[in-house]
């Protein structure tokens, strides 16, 4: 017998604040945590916005022992999986240590760490570069670190699958909690803002303003032009239900099903992107038992590029057909930017705040309505609604599409 999988903690580092509270407020009031990027030096180009974190005093959740050697991504993802651990009261001394995983997903990580260091190591001699040089680079050493100082000996991984990373990182945990691999996963994202990651997305031609037209995100606008690059980190404790009921957890939601696919190539017609974009979602409901009539609520992949949002709303419309004109539609990335190995964590959290609160936050920046999509979208101001179950995508443009269904535990 499968077990069910809840939700009893969340962590939140991300542009618009620290914190599960100041995120989701943020959100609720349709702020923006896009500014001009101050961390890089993007004066010779043309793209001048991103979603960086900026209030965030890591010293508060890991102390300051050896905080100087841990790489802006660590700090993140280390501080908010110590806000999700302390919110679902879990023992951080080594009781739980073999019961307890921690699974996360990043699809850059620490790239520009490694880059510097395989630099300074072709450019100086090996034997005279200090030792904690290396400290923090590879793709898995913010894990590594998190599993040591909380004393996580179960298991840990991480996922690397472009931007659907995240997403992929939650279900993956989900899958092993259902059959019995695990009590407790640390699941999530991380993802830093760096020189490399920005002059590999300008080089793609894929942030917004490179066209000499506005710099904004826009998800499902018909003026959008690409995303806007965004950093943090996104943590949620998956806890099977018997254990977290056990120890007198609160619940905030039930993971229910999870849904994969791939295209195979950037080049395939946009029909096919469409169904199997479609496909992930009808995979993930019929994992969790939803009927699509069902579902109150889509958190959308949508990030501002103009064929990704295309053959997102295709999708929608193709599975949920006159349905998905009723269904509310929020796209966060309007305030957050594309995050992207991180993003579906972060759209995970504001739907599980959704399921708790009633409300759905509005898309912003959105100014003129495109014909092709046909959508429910939320605009302007919050809408009260219950919400019993909500499904959210996430798609790479390698060709990954994910897509989780949470629903309310009654």
């Amino acid at each position: 017998m499968k077990k069910r999988v809840v939700i009893t903690g969340l962590g939140v580092v991300s542009p618009l604040g620290c914190g599960k509270e100041a995120f989701w407020n943020s959100l609720i009031e349709g702020k923006s945590g896009i500014t001009p990027i101050s961390s890089l030096d993007v004066s010779p180009y043309k793209c001048k916005l991103g979603g960086e974190v900026r209030d965030l005093k890591p010293e508060v959740y890991l102390g300051s022992k050896g905080l100087k050697y841990l790489n802006k991504g660590t700090r993140f993802l280390g501080s908010a999986s110590k806000m999700a651990l302390d919110d679902a009261n879990l023992p951080q001394d080594g009781s739980l240590s073999d019961q307890m995983g921690i699974v996360i997903g990043s699809s850059l990580g620490n790239f520009s760490e490694t880059t510097d260091y395989f630099y300074e190591i072709i450019r100086n001699n090996p034997s005279e570069l200090s030792p904690m040089l290396s400290y923090d680079v590879a793709l898995n050493s913010s894990i590594n670190y998190v599993s040591v100082i909380f004393k996580i000996k179960g298991l840990a991984r991480t996922i690397s699958a472009g931007f659907t990373s995240s997403a992929d990182a939650v279900g993956d945990a989900f899958k092993m909690i259902r059959r019995g691999m695990a009590k407790v996963i640390v699941a999530g994202g991380v993802e830093q803002i760096s020189i490399d990651l920005y002059l590999i997305f300008y080089l793609r031609g894929l942030l917004s303003g490179l066209d000499g037209t506005r710099e904004a995100s826009l998800p499902f606008d018909k003026e959008r032009n690409g995303f806007v690059m965004a950093e943090g980190s996104y943590v949620i404790i998956l806890e099977e239900l018997q254990h977290a009921l056990d120890r007198g957890a609160h619940v905030y939601a039930e993971v229910k099903g999870f849904g994969s696919t791939f295209v195979g190539g950037k080049n395939h017609p946009t029909g096919i992107r469409v169904r199997r974009a479609e496909r992930a979602m009808r995979e993930a409901l019929e994992d969790a038992g939803v009927k699509k009539e069902d579902v109150g609520l889509i958190s959308t992949n949508a990030n501002g590029c103009k064929v990704q949002d295309a053959v997102e709303a295709k999708a929608i419309r193709s599975l949920f057909d006159t349905g998905s004109s009723q269904i509310p539609i929020s796209a966060i990335k309007s305030n957050i930017g594309e995050s992207y190995g991180t993003a579906g964590a972060a759209q995970l959290i504001s739907s599980v705040m959704s399921i708790n609160t009633g409300l759905i936050p509005p898309i912003i920046n959105h100014r003129d309505k495109d014909p092709e999509i046909n959508l429910n979208l939320i605009l302007e101001k919050p809408i009260k609604k219950e919400i019993r179950n909500a499904a959210l995508n996430t798609r790479d443009y390698e060709g990954n599409n994910s897509c989780l269904v949470i629903s309310r535990m009654d």
